[in-house]
């Protein structure tokens, strides 16, 4: 069921580069959402006698355990996510509405979730809910401009710790091969680092069974449209490729 929740900023993080990590504390406990799930987000009041204002749509990265709380990333790249950006501060108030959408990880499959910058928040429910006897194998493909924005790296560190079925593999558009050389030496085969952007060519073989993955895309539309286009050629049929588009 769609609700409208009034919610207090508990705190703003940014990570350079206008991108940032919003923690919303809902004035009532937000209604039952899936992990992969999306809101709605205004800054303006929302008066119920009225029509819901503009807005801008962003996935859930926290848990669905965690109803009294809400966490957003987001970038600063269009006209509404910079006035956000020039707004919101610890105290501002906020409107959301949820959960929508269908963009959920299917758990009974073999996956490889593939996000780009932001896109990362799509998949953060559901890695942070991996338990050490997860049977299915998850790789995780993950990329951002530089190794300072992927802002779940220490979550992701733990998960190779805990959990054997699961692998990443980073791509830093802008990162020094001293720093991959560096950073390459945890966890051994299951982490996997590479320079520029995300390419097909950079996992694909490393996986078992490609074409019995399913694939899951959330980033930028021209990532999508690329990734999506090659996985095609590669005679992956379009069910196996699931993708999650946003501004």
């Amino acid at each position: 069921m769609i609700r409208r929740v009034r919610c207090r900023v508990d705190s703003v993080v940014g990570h350079g580069e206008h991108v940032f990590t919003i923690e919303l504390a809902p004035e009532t406990p937000v209604p039952p959402f899936k992990p992969g799930q999306f809101m709605h987000l205004t800054l303006d009041e929302y008066e119920p006698s009225r029509h819901w204002p503009e807005s801008r749509v962003f996935s859930i990265a926290s848990s669905p355990r965690e109803l009294n709380r809400i966490r957003i990333l987001y970038s600063a790249i269009g006209p509404y996510s910079r006035r956000m950006e020039r707004e919101l501060r610890e105290g501002s108030v906020v409107w959301i509405k949820l959960p929508y959408g269908e963009f959920v990880i299917d758990n009974s499959q073999n996956v490889v979730l593939v996000a780009g910058g932001t896109g990362i928040s799509a998949y953060t429910a559901f890695l942070e809910g991996l338990k050490p006897d997860h049977s299915r194998k998850v790789m995780l493909v993950y990329g951002a401009r530089n190794p300072e924005l992927m802002t779940c790296r220490q979550m992701l560190l733990g998960l190779l710790t805990r959990v054997p079925t699961f692998n990443a593999v980073l791509f830093a558009e802008r990162a020094s091969r001293e720093y991959i050389s560096a950073q390459s030496q945890l966890p051994g085969e299951r982490l996997r680092q590479n320079i520029g952007r995300i390419g097909i060519e950079g996992f694909w073989p490393l996986l078992q069974d490609p074409l019995k993955q399913i694939y899951y895309l959330s980033g930028p539309p021209q990532m999508l449209t690329a990734l999506s286009s090659g996985l095609r050629e590669r005679g992956l049929p379009s069910g196996s490729v699931r993708m999650d588009a946003w501004e």
